[in-house]
């Protein structure tokens, strides 16, 4: 699955209701609270958007996966040549690249949301149009094997699906191997359909449209984890007398 190619939006099915993603209801305060994951563990560990100045932490993480893990992540066994390649070729402007850090502020966690674009006349891209009906994206993601077991794949793939939803995006697909139980979980619990092919199992969750709610959510999820780790980086270097290592922000 190459994610570093843009999806051409499509106009098939009109968007509907997403568990834990629905149009806001009464209980709309209580759902915005589950998609920012605000609990304790989600608390020690916000996921951060990341930008062209996490490039080596994208790299440094994805070749500390495990042959099993590239094989899942990738739909074949990447090579450390083909996810340097891989790696070269993420556009930070036109994808959203999201993901956890530890306290040594290593990536544990990440994920790839490719967003559709549109070509312009002065070939730069640009997102759908709000009119857009049923544009598509594409989501993969990875989590190290030490750090399994906390939902954060889970958490990253709920956050890239506001973010979807805010940039006029209706479904998102999901490629996985059918063996990949975890990713499979993790998307059924969002209300995808599944249509297996073989060995592969593509998924698909349809969004509903963005409202003020939903804006309201990512902007404050992504406040919250530039705080978080900016603090953290400040707390490191007075800990090491001012020679620790800043966390880059995007």
């Amino acid at each position: 699955m190459d994610l570093s190619k843009p999806i051409s939006p499509t106009t098939t099915t009109a968007p509907g209701e997403v568990s834990g993603l629905g149009r806001w209801s009464a209980q709309s305060w209580l759902q915005t609270f589950e998609v920012l994951d605000l609990g304790l563990g989600e608390m020690q560990w916000p996921i951060l958007d990341l930008g062209e100045s996490h490039r080596g932490q994208v790299m440094a993480h994805l070749l500390e996966l495990n042959e099993g893990d590239r094989y899942l992540r990738f739909g074949y066994m990447a090579h450390d040549e083909q996810i340097v390649a891989y790696v070269k070729t993420i556009d930070f402007k036109r994808d959203v690249m999201s993901g956890v850090f530890n306290e040594d502020r290593e990536l544990v966690a990440l994920s790839h949301l490719a967003l559709p674009r549109v070509m312009l006349d002065d070939e730069t891209w640009a997102p759908p149009a709000a009119q857009t009906l049923d544009a598509c994206a594409e989501w993969g993601g990875s989590v190290l094997a030490s750090w399994r077991g906390r939902g954060l794949g889970k958490r990253l793939f709920r956050h890239s699906c506001v973010i979807a939803r805010n940039a006029n995006v209706h479904r998102l697909l999901i490629q996985a191997l059918t063996e990949n139980a975890s990713m499979i979980h993790i998307v059924k619990s969002h209300g995808a359909t599944l249509e297996r092919m073989g060995t592969e199992t593509q998924a698909t969750v349809v969004l509903p449209h963005k409202d003020f709610m939903s804006q309201w959510a990512q902007w404050v999820s992504s406040c919250y984890g530039k705080a978080f780790y900016a603090s953290s980086a400040q707390a490191q270097r007075l800990w090491h007398g001012g020679h620790g290592v800043e966390l880059e922000q995007g």
